[in-house]
């Protein structure tokens, strides 16, 4: 292994793979700020190309400011390369299958992982989501976002460097209801079936081609897309069925493929998301298991709109679930959550909150303060 990943600014990806928006738009992977480019006007190769001043920034011992997510991800456990970070995660799941000297030059590149993100097709409206990321959504607001208007080049390329491939990651929207993804499967299992695939799915439609060929792979980690329960799960994750969530949990589990939950820590379970990581708990899940993060957008639902006051009883239920030291990516995770309540300015306002609930609400026919009714007793 290079000695360079194991430099706390050096991130593999920007020499292997890339992350592909639904609207056609490049990054180095889903954390990164910046967009290198886009695929509506310019080839996957051309844009790879452009990503040469992020990789010298890398060689030079830089820390550039795209990749902040990740660095801030990793500053409570500066020496541990169990944090949650995409950066120490692409390091373990990636390095060991590059060739030598790869990260010698800024100039070099050889594929070996791709984020693809092919639209915004999903059977969901979360709460917390937008058109960008949601047919759903697009569809309720009556929106046209942006999208990838020719994605033949980009299969052309992936199809002809299909063995090359170590990592894939599938989300979305959601990654289950695209064709695209069904042939895009089909040739890995056919030329590079032990290909490691995680797939980032709300579990909502398994009845599908595309499920069946996951099913068929060995190396597969599920990324399950879950922040609360029961009513809560059913408005938060809008046109989601609570039960048939645990029904399809229930047959993956099954398939002794690799789970982990996604959790958005955010003002709608700003109580609640500990009793959801205990329910989960007690069904064998181990706490390696979860990775928890701080809500950053739509600001409207960002916890830090909460009363000072409440924010202060957050904090210290963090801190005692931190004292009963969970350890690995839990333990993480409530650190990170913990540093983000404590430690970031931000410009509170409940009333804008109070009216995209309401506006939420009146378009979708359902009460918030009826599923919310702790939340609406102490704020509203």
């Amino acid at each position: 292994m290079s000695r360079r990943v194991l430099d706390k600014n050096f991130c593999v990806i920007p020499w292997t793979g890339f992350e592909v928006e639904p609207d056609g738009g490049v990054k180095n992977c889903i954390i990164s700020k910046d967009t290198i480019g886009n695929l509506n006007n310019e080839s996957i190769q051309d844009i790879i190309k452009k990503n040469a001043p992020i990789r010298k920034q890398m060689m030079e011992g830089e820390f550039p400011n795209s990749c902040s997510g990740c660095y801030l991800q990793e500053k409570n456990r500066e020496k541990d390369f169990g944090s949650i970070s995409s950066r120490l995660y692409y390091a373990r799941e990636v390095t060991p299958h590059i060739t030598k000297g790869l990260f010698d030059s800024d100039q070099n590149f050889e594929l070996r992982h791709v984020d693809v993100r092919w639209s915004n097709k999903c059977n969901l409206a979360c709460a917390y989501c937008g058109p960008m990321y949601s047919s759903k959504w697009e569809s309720e607001l009556k929106e046209k976002p942006k999208k990838i208007e020719h994605n033949e080049s980009l299969q052309t390329y992936l199809y002809e460097n299909i063995e090359s491939l170590r990592n894939v990651y599938l989300a979305g929207g959601e990654p289950m209801l695209m064709k695209q993804n069904k042939e895009f499967l089909q040739l890995l299992l056919e030329k590079n079936p032990s290909v490691n695939i995680r797939v980032n799915t709300n579990l909502s439609k398994t009845g599908t081609g595309i499920f069946d060929l996951l099913c068929q792979f060995k190396n597969v980690h599920w990324t399950i897309s879950v922040e609360s329960m029961e009513e809560e799960f059913e408005y938060i994750r809008f046109h989601g069925v609570w039960q048939d969530f645990l029904e399809n949990l229930e047959i993956i589990t099954r398939l002794k493929h690799k789970i982990s939950f996604n959790m958005l820590y955010f003002l709608l379970n700003h109580r609640s998301i500990f009793n959801t990581v205990k329910y989960f708990q007690s069904k064998g899940y181990h706490n390696n298991s979860f990775v928890l993060g701080p809500l950053f957008t739509p600001l409207e639902l960002n916890i830090l709109n909460l009363p000072k006051k409440i924010l202060k009883e957050c904090a210290d239920l963090f801190r005692k679930e931190i004292d009963r030291r969970p350890g690995f990516l839990l333990q993480n995770s409530y650190e990170n959550v913990l540093s983000y309540l404590t430690e970031t300015d931000f410009h509170a306002n409940i009333e804008h909150t109070r009216q995209f609930l309401n506006s939420m609400d009146k378009r979708r026919n359902i009460d918030s303060s009826k599923v919310f009714t702790q939340l609406y007793k102490e704020v509203f």
